[in-house]
């Protein structure tokens, strides 16, 4: 009463048998496709993440780049400010030193009598500075060290201009040095010289009238008679209180400073120096004027009122 007989038994067996071995035999590639599977997900969840740290470290490194030109610059404004700080308490610290020197000697007072220097007719005299030159370039100090004597050098460029006769040629330059750089004040405003006459010395004095309350920052006498060097002048008469700070000329002492303007004074343009103020307080002022004038064949004056 068997439902099967025993042939579709063995053929069932068989079949399963076959069954279980197929899969005994393929149950090892599934199990890699599987994990190959996993594998596959977990790398492109590492990708995204991969990528998304690389998008805030180009951020990261745009910001830090960002931070540290600020700070670069910040960094060259500050070593700009130590070195004025720097320069202006060097400038103070000579002027205390200073204090304790002796006053040099009153200059003579100039004879005014007709005379001969060598084989040229001595032709211009301003208390006591002598040329025979007649194109003549007034160069004006206007930094602020000055400014307490502003009436003095209104009063002493107005003298030289009174000493200048008719028929010379003649010119102002002012100058002083700002943090944005150098910066002049010219009469006549092209830079060139004017023949002395009535009119010309009224407008002359009229630009020295107007120097009043522009007396500011420090100079660079480098840069003025770099200026003063291309004008035609044969004789420059340097007013100032003689007190050239390396900051602002190249970095040259003094004495270096001396050698740079003789060196670039090509044409041998005469070069005469007149040391306002309290001069005789400021150690160097003086032997700094006199020696730039005599190493340019010119004379030297200091005036205190």
């Amino acid at each position: 009463m068997g439902v099967f007989s025993l042939s579709a038994i063995d053929l069932f067996a068989s079949a399963m048998g076959a069954f279980i071995i197929i899969t005994i035999i393929l149950m090892p590639d599934y199990q890699k496709e599987v994990r190959l599977e996993g594998h596959l997900a977990y790398i492109d969840s590492m990708a995204g993440e991969t990528e998304a740290i690389l998008n805030d470290t180009e951020l990261g490194i745009v910001s830090m780049t960002e931070s540290l030109s600020s700070a670069r610059a910040r960094e060259m404004d500050l070593q700009a400010e130590q070195e004025i700080v720097s320069s202006e308490l060097e400038t103070i610290r000579a002027k205390l030193q200073a204090r304790n020197d002796k006053p040099p000697p009153p200059l003579p007072t100039p004879v005014e009598t007709e005379e001969e220097l060598g084989s040229n007719l001595v032709t211009f005299r301003f208390l006591g500075l002598k040329t025979d030159k007649t194109r003549i370039l007034l160069l004006v100090d206007m930094n602020k060290y000055l400014s307490e004597h502003q009436a003095l050098v209104a009063k002493t460029v107005v003298r030289a201009l009174d000493s200048l006769r008719a028929g010379y040629e003649f010119g102002i330059l002012g100058f002083k040095q700002l943090d944005s750089g150098p910066q002049y004040q010219r009469w006549p405003e092209d830079g060139s010289l004017v023949e002395m006459n009535n009119k010309t010395r009224a407008q002359a004095r009229r630009f020295v009238t107007n120097l009043a309350g522009q007396f500011e920052g420090s100079s660079s006498l480098k840069d003025a008679f770099a200026q003063a060097f291309k004008t035609p002048a044969e004789a420059i008469i340097l007013i100032s209180d003689g007190l050239p700070n390396p900051t602002y000329n190249g970095g040259l002492p003094p004495r270096a400073l001396i050698q740079d303007i003789v060196l670039s004074n090509t044409r041998g343009i005469e070069i005469h120096s007149v040391t306002l103020g309290d001069y005789f307080k400021y150690k160097g002022t003086v032997e700094f004027m006199e020696n730039l004038a005599r190493a340019n064949a010119g004379s030297f004056l200091a005036l205190a009122q």
